[in-house]
C-alpha cells in the first residue's frame, strides 16, 4: 500500500511538471520569452504559483528544463528509429536527417522559441546536451576516427545545424527543408571524407528515411 501510495504521488508530480511545462511552451511560443510572466504561466497552466517555483526555481530553470526535455525526446526518437541500421555514416546521417528535418517541421515551435530571445546559457546548455548525445553514436558510427575528435566532429554537427535551422526561422537562409536537410547530410559526409558518389548516396536515402519516419509520426498522432 506504501508502495502504491508513492507510486501515484510520483506520477501525479510527473503529471503536474508536464503541465507547467507545455503551458510555458505555448506561451513562449505565442508572446515569447521576455513578455511571459511566471503568472501567465500559472495561469495558462490552472495550477498555483506556490506549486510552479516547488518544481522551477525561476522562468530560465523552466526553459531550461523545457529544451532538455523536448530536445532529449528528439534525440530519443531519432536513435530508435535508426538503431536498425548498420552503424557507419549511413546511421550519423539518418540522425542528421531525422534531427533537422524534425527541427523545421514538428518541432518548429521550440525552434522559434529558441531563435526568438532564449538565454545565451540556454543555448550552450542545449549544445552540450548534442554533445553528449552524439559521442556514443559516434563512439559506435566512427571507430576509426581518433577518439580525441569526436568531441569536435559532435559540436561540428551541433554548430552547423543550429546555425542553419536558426537561419531559416530567421530568414537569413532561404531554403526549403529538404534542401536544407540534405545540405546539412551532404556537408557533413565529405568533411568525414566520403567520395561524392557514396555522399549523394546517403543524402538520398537519409532523406528518404527522414521523411517517412516523420510521415509515419504525424499518421499516429
Amino acid at each position: 500500500m506504501v508502495y502504491r501510495t508513492a507510486e501515484w504521488g510520483e506520477a501525479a508530480r510527473a503529471a503536474s511538471q508536464a503541465k507547467i511545462l507545455r503551458a510555458a511552451a505555448r506561451l513562449f511560443a505565442r508572446k515569447g520569452y521576455d513578455a511571459t510572466t511566471m503568472q501567465d504561466i500559472v495561469t495558462d497552466a490552472g495550477t498555483s504559483i506556490g506549486n510552479v517555483y516547488y518544481y522551477f526555481s525561476n522562468k530560465e530553470a523552466l526553459l531550461r528544463s523545457l529544451v532538455e526535455s523536448s530536445s532529449n525526446a528528439m534525440f530519443d526518437d531519432a536513435e530508435r528509429h535508426t538503431r536498425h541500421l548498420t552503424n557507419g555514416p549511413e546511421r550519423v546521417a539518418a540522425i542528421i536527417a531525422f534531427n533537422t528535418m524534425t527541427f523545421l517541421t514538428t518541432n518548429r515551435t521550440m525552434l522559434g522559441m529558441l531563435t526568438s530571445d532564449s538565454r545565451l546559457s540556454v543555448i550552450r546548455m542545449l549544445g552540450d546536451l548534442a554533445i553528449q548525445r552524439w559521442l556514443p553514436v559516434l563512439d559506435d558510427a566512427l571507430p576509426a576516427w581518433p577518439p580525441l575528435e569526436r568531441p569536435a566532429i559532435a559540436a561540428a554537427i551541433w554548430g552547423v545545424n543550429r546555425s542553419i535551422v536558426e537561419g531559416i526561422e530567421r530568414g537569413v537562409i532561404v531554403m526549403p527543408t529538404r534542401e536544407a536537410v540534405a545540405f546539412m547530410v551532404r556537408w557533413m559526409m565529405r568533411a568525414l571524407g566520403l567520395t561524392a558518389s557514396r555522399t549523394e548516396r546517403i543524402v538520398v536515402s537519409s532523406l528518404r528515411f527522414a521523411s517517412r519516419q516523420l510521415h509515419t509520426a504525424k499518421g499516429n498522432a
